[in-house]
């Protein structure tokens, strides 16, 4: 395990700055999330992290040592990509044991080690299989295995559960829950899937641009988000937001309001300090539903009880209390 900081760490690509000058500490042994849409920046960071990219500025600190000079088998990582990246021709234990052999260990060594991560990953019985009979969750397991078997300091994961089907990378997010509670290793995971990122993460860096707009944990972030970006990306449906003139309990009528789903209550009776708007289509998501209303050029989310039937086409009120209200200023996008 180890710790990582980066500092000031800028990377350029010609004309294109794909990481501005972030500083991040991570902790020995966190599990932190870089989140963003695509493009933003943090496979970038990540690359870089892993030796993959040279830095245009900056210092990237692994247990206090600086990196930057030493190449990617120098600096005690491993690397888990999106495609896996496994040998065709290997069985299972021979994808494992590869980095081990290119280390030249012991046979011992290399039999202990590739036993350990069989049995960690739950791969018995596929021991000799290659790579094509497999399915994409056990693939997904052996190229963690290959990984994990080098003992690193820090894991490095770029997007590893993009490639699976919904049901199996709700179960593999699970899985690597329950792996990061047994080794411990401090782990530095890519992602554009925000509820990949809350569900998997001990914190979170929301980035943008090239830029980390927020670090926090899970529940800060979805509690407090520090701008309209951050409020905006994290939580599914998305936070809805209205500008301050439409909502009566708002003081300040400058302000943007930024209210959750899960925040509004819904009438079909005219409510005291409730906004006007239009039911319109319901989205079943079994154990939770979403009303959309239509309130002028804005479609808003709400949350329906179990109980609540709203027909669709009719007059509803929503009302947000206010203590409820997240309140951002429209120039800069930032928290008031």
């Amino acid at each position: 395990m180890a710790e990582v900081k980066l500092k000031n760490l800028t990377k350029r690509f010609k004309d294109v700055v794909a990481v501005d000058n972030i500083s991040l500490d991570i902790e020995d042994g966190e599990f932190l999330t870089l989140v963003g849409p695509s493009g933003c920046g943090k496979s970038t960071t990540l690359r870089a992290v892993a030796g993959l990219e040279n830095p245009t500025a900056g210092d990237i600190l692994i247990d206090g040592q600086r990196v930057n000079p030493l190449p990617p088998q120098k600096r005690h990582i491993s690397m888990v990509f999106q495609s896996y990246a496994l040998f065709p021709h290997m069985s299972v234990e021979s994808n494992l044991a590869f980095g081990l052999k290119i280390r030249k260990k012991s046979l011992k060594h290399k039999s202990e080690k590739v036993k350990w991560a069989i049995e960690l990953l739950g791969l018995s019985g596929f021991e000799k299989r290659l790579p094509k009979e497999l399915s994409g969750g056990q693939r997904q397991r052996v190229a963690l295995g290959r990984a994990l078997v080098l003992e690193p300091k820090v894991l490095l994961l770029d997007e590893p559960l993009s490639n699976l089907d919904a049901k199996l990378r709700l179960r593999m997010r699970t899985e690597l829950k329950r792996l990061h509670k047994k080794i411990k290793t401090t782990i530095i995971y890519v992602t554009h899937d925000q509820a990949e990122a809350m569900t998997l993460s001990d914190r979170l860096a929301v980035m943008k641009d090239g830029k980390i707009l927020q670090v926090g944990t899970p529940e800060e972030i979805y509690q407090k988000p520090a701008d309209i970006f951050c409020a905006g990306f994290i939580g599914s449906p998305p936070m809805n937001f209205v500008s301050g003139e439409r909502v009566p309990q708002v003081e300040d009528k400058n302000a943007m309001v930024g209210i959750r789903p899960e925040d509004l209550s819904i009438s079909l009776a005219e409510t005291k300090d409730g906004i006007v708007g239009r039911s319109s289509v319901t989205e079943t998501l079994g154990s939770d539903n979403y009303l959309y209303v239509d309130i002028s050029d804005l479609l808003i989310s709400v949350r329906l009880k179990p109980e609540e039937k709203i027909p669709e086409d009719k007059p509803v009120w929503l009302v947000a209390r206010k203590e409820k209200h997240h309140l951002f200023d429209k120039s800069t996008g930032r928290r008031v």
